[in-house]
């Protein structure tokens, strides 16, 4: 098996308030909506066991990568998820169907969310999985579908794409529990490539009962000289919140660290480090005029808080001349400033309250692990400083 390629490399006077308390977020209800497994079988192997028996399998993967001589490989993510595979209305009520998830993209299969989960963690490529007719947008005519499609061993044709797989060592393949298995246009992509020399990661989301027999399954279809890595099963109600769970899975696997140096690794970015007291982490500074900007104050040492449980930030005693534009959302590890009340802020963990009520800037990434942040104080001096 091939593991010599590179690692590609993923929120008036209360006004006044909020502006003292760093980027306050708006909260709002998850909404899903995908099929899940009302007739799924148990699961055979539970996520906490998954963890441990992972464990094992990304030292050995590790390993034979070091001996490979290299850093990573390139890693693709595909997935099926019916949000992209039916059309629902805009005013779609995904709250009677279970499984779409809202998060800055707009609504998202709990599959594509772990998808992208996935993606901020390892700097893989996403590929959506989609047919050439779409999915109904009536929940029981899918169901009835998907029952047909596995009794007869249906093969949907998929929408064409120029997917060329041969430029992967490693492809995650993600999905949502049907009726105990995967659904058949998975089966589809994987008839459809050669997987020899490949590896392959299975990863689901599912109504309560696991993963069924379906990882065995994808094995079996997947023909030709490769190797399968022990997934990871997420409860479809668990995915906004699946974040950790995701992380520590990838820990295992060995991908997670690799993959978050590789995004360091653009072109144009400049590796940065950053020390709280005693602890030292590893990050980057975008290749952008703002973050060159705030660069020309460095060493630079900030006074921040702790807040929501999500982040920490800080004012600082300059005002940048190019602030402009700004997100209302933001992805663990970022670095931003915001103009509006001039902080910049260390975001680290997404809550149920992922929203932000003032826009933002990324102008880097912490790429060291963001747990750490859980057990710091509530205010601490972060210094930002060009790494050596």
């Amino acid at each position: 098996m091939s593991l010599v390629r590179k690692w590609t490399a993923v929120i008036m006077g209360l006004a006044l308030t909020v502006s003292l308390l760093g980027c306050e977020s708006r909260e709002e209800e998850p909404m899903q909506l995908e099929v899940s497994g009302e007739e799924a079988v148990q699961n055979e192997a539970p996520e906490a066991e998954a963890l441990e028996e992972v464990s094992e399998i990304g030292e050995t993967f590790q390993e034979e990568t070091k001996q490979a001589g290299t850093e990573g490989e390139n890693i693709l993510i595909a997935y099926f998820t019916l949000g992209r595979n039916a059309d629902y209305p805009d005013d779609v009520d995904a709250s009677t169907s279970a499984s779409l998830v809202a998060d800055e993209n707009g609504l998202a299969g709990t599959t594509e969310y772990v998808a992208r989960l996935i993606q901020s963690r390892t700097g893989g490529e996403l590929y959506s999985i989609e047919t050439a007719e779409p999915y109904s947008a009536d929940f029981d005519a899918v169901v009835d579908q998907n029952h047909a499609e596995q009794d007869t061993g249906a093969l949907p044709e998929l929408a064409g794409s120029g997917l060329d797989l041969s430029q992967y060592d490693t492809v995650f393949i993600g999905y949502p529990i049907w009726a105990g298995n995967a659904p058949r246009p998975v089966f589809t992509f994987l008839s459809a490539y050669d997987w020899s020399e490949k590896t392959i990661i299975p990863f689901c989301t599912h109504d309560g009962y696991g993963a069924g027999g379906s990882y065995g399954v994808i094995e079996e279809a997947a023909e030709g000289e490769l190797a399968v890595l022990d997934g990871l099963a997420i409860g479809a109600s668990e995915a906004p919140a699946s974040e950790d769970t995701v992380a520590e899975w990838l820990q295992n696997l060995g991908l997670e660290q690799i993959g978050a140096a590789g995004e360091a690794a653009k072109e144009g970015d400049t590796q940065i480090v950053v020390t709280i007291g005693e602890l030292v982490l590893e990050g980057m500074l975008y290749d952008t005029p703002l973050a060159d900007e705030i660069r020309q104050n460095f060493p630079l040492t900030v006074v921040m808080s702790g807040y929501g449980g999500r982040e920490y930030y800080g004012g600082v005693d300059f005002t940048p001349a190019n602030a402009e534009g700004g997100q209302l959302n933001f992805e663990n590890g970022d670095i931003t400033y915001c103009s509006q009340n001039q902080t910049m802020a260390i975001f680290y963990a997404q809550t149920d309250r992922p929203d932000l009520t003032m826009e933002v800037i990324p102008i880097g990434k912490i790429t060291s692990d963001l747990t750490v942040f859980e057990g710091l104080a509530d205010r601490v001096e972060v210094t930002f400083a060009l790494a050596e």
